[in-house]
């Protein structure tokens, strides 16, 4: 009889430390020997068992099983491209393709390429107007996702200006959330004085009507915090503002930068459209007003602000690359002093309608 082989630890399971491993976790390639094991796994670590699919893989670390992995993975997304555009049709959302046709694209000739959002017609505005008069683009997203849901952006015609929906993120608080969204933002106005504003100004809870049971059941009413201030206009006149910042985060952030006035931190903005392992920002000046700083910058739906203490570093595990808030050259003679550019210069925004009503008439 052959003599039994003596175990490596290399070959062991690492979950009973008592059989040869026969299976390799995906998520994180730990060897166990039986699928007990394998579950046991799971529930100590947490792990999933499932491989992150979009995780970057240096090439000479790229091989055939990872190649497979690749395909697996884009067939997957073709898989669910035309099952989301099916079920868009039969919904009547209204994707349409590059040709104008509503429906799936199906590689049909003359409609070829990824759809488009079909936008309404205040949307449409806002982004004419954005792009016009204020020289940044908007970039709107599919309806189902969170973040176009989220933003209330409109352009005030009767101040010739975006009322922004914002995003303020600060990185480097370890508890959660170290972000919030305010709505009805001027673009006249300055992140350093709603910063200092908002951390100094007044909390107050505030009720809203919850559910109805019927006529005679109670209303529930639901406690929604806020802080009221008041915000300076390019007018010089000062008006309401009501921020929705968590007091929870309202109050680390007094404490982490109560002493730190808005210039003394780091304010930046992601920039669009460059390589995931080249993360680039762009330097925000808190001290000026915020249509100059979103100026030639693209947003998704809306911009979110980073806020640090200092310089990052690396994002993602990648260096990062800082721009200082730059004006296209050739565009410097375009943009007047209040921020309108020359209506003749600019160009024209597919589904733009320059003459269309603007969207909201007074303060939000």
């Amino acid at each position: 009889m052959a003599e039994a082989k003596p175990l490596s630890e290399s070959t062991l399971c690492e979950q009973c430390q008592k059989n040869d491993s026969k299976y390799k976790c995906p998520g994180c390639l730990a060897r166990t020997c039986s699928l007990a094991c394998s579950k046991a796994h799971k529930d100590a670590t947490g792990c999933s068992g499932k491989r992150n699919k979009t995780e970057f893989v240096k090439r000479a670390e790229y091989d055939a099983n990872t190649m497979m992995s690749d395909y697996g993975f884009l067939q997957d997304l073709s898989r669910d491209h035309a099952l989301l555009l099916r079920d868009a049709e039969d919904q009547g959302i209204g994707i349409k393709g590059p040709m104008g046709r509503t429906g799936p694209n199906r590689g049909s000739a003359g409609n070829s390429g990824p759809p488009t959002i079909s936008l309404s017609r205040a949307q449409r505005n806002v982004v004419a107007r954005a792009k016009e008069q204020r020289q940044v683009m908007i970039r709107y997203m599919s309806p189902g996702i969170k973040r176009h849901q989220q933003n209330k952006t409109i352009w005030m015609a009767s101040k010739s200006r975006l009322v922004w929906t914002l995003e303020i993120a600060v990185p480097e608080l370890a508890e959660q959330p170290n972000r919030w969204i305010e709505n009805g933002l001027h673009d006249v106005c300055k992140l350093g004085d709603l910063w200092s504003r908002v951390l100094t100004g007044h909390s107050e809870a505030s009720t809203t009507q919850a559910g109805d049971g019927g006529e005679d059941a109670p209303r529930k009413r639901a406690k929604t915090e806020g802080v009221r201030i008041q915000l300076p206009s390019d007018d010089g006149n000062e008006y309401p503002f009501k921020s929705s910042i968590p007091s929870k985060l309202r109050q680390t952030l007094r404490q982490s930068f109560g002493n730190t006035v808005p210039e003394g931190l780091v304010w930046l903005i992601r920039v669009q459209d460059v390589p995931a392992n080249k993360p680039t920002f762009c330097r925000i000046d808190p001290l000026q007003p915020l249509f100059t700083q979103l100026r030639y910058q693209t947003v998704l739906e809306f911009p979110t602000i980073y806020v640090y203490s200092h310089v990052p570093e690396t994002w993602d595990g990648h260096p990062v690359i800082i721009q200082e808030h730059c004006v296209a050259e050739d565009d410097k003679g375009n943009v007047n002093a209040d921020g309108n550019g020359d209506d003749s210069n600019a160009d024209a925004v597919e589904g733009g309608n320059g003459g269309a009503d603007a969207v909201g008439s007074g303060d939000d």
